[in-house]
């Protein structure tokens, strides 16, 4: 099942299920909540499907907002970690629920001098609360999956600052994160082993497969659920294989295998 925020003509939020011609709207306005009720919500979808009137919405917007954790890992891909052993872990970072924006929404870039590079990446959506889980039981955990666009101010992180790499403020500018535009259900999508590409101006930068990821998503959950809970709508991105430079002008798509396309313009904001 693919769902969706989007916004409708009278300016009204939804949570709906895509559909060949449009959206299948559900009773639910809040993609946080759709999550939470777990089941119960799914199967109110699923008889939006056999029951509701199809609308064509104004604008998709990104499918969640208001996650309560946004835990993003990076060295995670194989080609990352040649002289890294297996048993290391991953690098994490935070992200901000100020920094998402969704499918068609600028990538504002913050001055003319800023270095920034596309990420893109797999996110894992938690349906179950998750606290020390193992790894052969996280996937059971998991709601869904989505995309996005983890871009980066590379200046905050090897731009020499005397208290070190400002990882958070690499990543946390409004508009850095963009996401979506679906969240597919589990019983969906098959994460291992999924297709990726990533095209600005229409040219392909990237074409790899989550095959690269050294650890499995499940030893990732495993591992992140050691020492905080992992609640529903906690979203986990399993990083990238690959980082290219964008500038003012550019238009970044990311489309990962059977999520849609992520595509938005980039700008300058001076």
């Amino acid at each position: 099942m693919h769902l969706v925020r989007y916004r409708t003509s009278d300016g009204d939020v939804s949570v709906g299920v895509r559909s060949p011609g449009g959206v299948l709207p559900t009773a639910y306005s809040d993609m946080l909540a759709f999550i939470q009720d777990g089941e119960a919500a799914l199967e109110a979808a699923r008889s939006a499907v056999s029951s509701e009137p199809e609308i064509v919405p104004e604008r998709i917007l990104a499918p969640i907002v208001n996650p309560g954790k946004m835990l993003f890992l990076g060295m995670t891909y194989d080609v990352f970690r040649e002289d890294v052993p297996i048993e290391q872990e991953p690098y994490v970072y935070a992200r901000v629920q100020s920094s998402i924006v969704g499918p068609g929404d600028p990538i504002r870039l913050p001055s003319p001098d800023a270095h920034v590079i596309y990420e893109g990446e797999l996110v894992v959506v938690i349906g179950a609360p998750m606290y020390r889980v193992p790894a052969a039981e996280a996937m059971s955990h998991v709601f869904g999956y989505t995309q996005a666009n983890d871009v980066t101010w590379t200046q905050w992180v090897h731009g020499g600052t005397k208290v070190g790499p400002q990882i958070c403020l690499s990543k946390n500018a409004d508009t850095f994160c963009p996401l979506g535009p679906d969240i597919v259900t589990a019983e969906d999508l098959d994460p291992v082993d999924l297709g990726f590409t990533v095209t600005v101006n229409g040219e392909q930068r990237t074409n790899a497969t989550t095959k690269g990821l050294a650890w499995s998503i499940g030893a990732i959950l495993e591992f992140l659920s050691q020492n905080m809970t992992l609640w529903p709508g906690d979203l986990i991105s399993t990083g990238t294989c690959e980082a290219k430079d964008i500038v003012a002008g550019d238009v970044v798509t990311v489309e990962f295998d059977g999520l849609g396309k992520l595509e938005n313009p980039v700008t300058g904001t001076w």
